[in-house]
């Protein structure tokens, strides 16, 4: 059985659109910031939770980003890409408020699932188990690979977008990657058929 993840739009069509979406904010045009905010809401939610631990201080986290965009958004003129900017003023402010907080226990509830697709019902026991333990084996990974393997491979973010946001090399992104996912292919070796002869 492959493993599935959502399919993020291509960066090229995305860049583009967004770029256009920063333009337009910057003239005022709020129907622009709302469809910013509706695209990336629940990305930068799931990103800054993995940072906190919190559904409130994440959602909090990304909420103060997206009105401080719209204060200043006369002046607001991103660098490089629009989704870079957005993940990284969501780290920041993330990091940020959980300094200030408590720490709070992450609760597996509010972690949304890994994999997207619904199976058959005759595979749903096979497809529980294999979801189970791939969320089992990605908790496993040591933070950074972690993080970097459900940037690039759930959200959808290019190695050198998550460089940027994460202030690392590319070479570090890359050897991050790699090692997720040796220490995945170790970890669901059993539960993945055997390559055929």
């Amino acid at each position: 059985m492959a493993l599935s993840f959502p399919n993020a739009e291509g960066p090229g069509r995305t860049d583009s659109r967004d770029k256009h979406h920063a333009e337009q904010i910057r003239c005022g045009v709020h129907s622009s910031f709302e469809s910013l905010f509706r695209t990336y809401y629940p990305r930068l939610c799931r990103f800054a939770l993995r940072l906190t631990g919190s559904r409130m201080t994440a959602e909090e986290a990304v909420q103060e980003v997206f009105v401080r965009i719209w204060k200043n958004r006369a002046s607001w003129n991103p660098t490089g890409s629009v989704r870079a900017y957005l993940y990284a003023a969501v780290k920041n402010q993330a990091l940020t408020s959980r300094k200030q907080g408590p720490a709070v226990e992450v609760d597996e509830q509010e972690l949304e699932k890994v994999l997207s697709e619904l199976p058959g019902p005759e595979e749903e026991l096979h497809h529980k188990e294999m979801q189970a333990a791939v969320e089992e084996a990605i908790e496993l990974l040591p933070p950074r690979c972690r993080l970097v393997f459900l940037m690039h491979r759930v959200e959808g973010l290019t190695y050198e977008e998550i460089a940027e946001i994460l202030a690392i090399s590319l070479k570090t992104v890359e050897t991050q990657m790699g090692r997720a996912l040796k220490i995945l292919r170790r970890l669901l070796a059993h539960h993945l058929p055997s390559p055929k002869a």
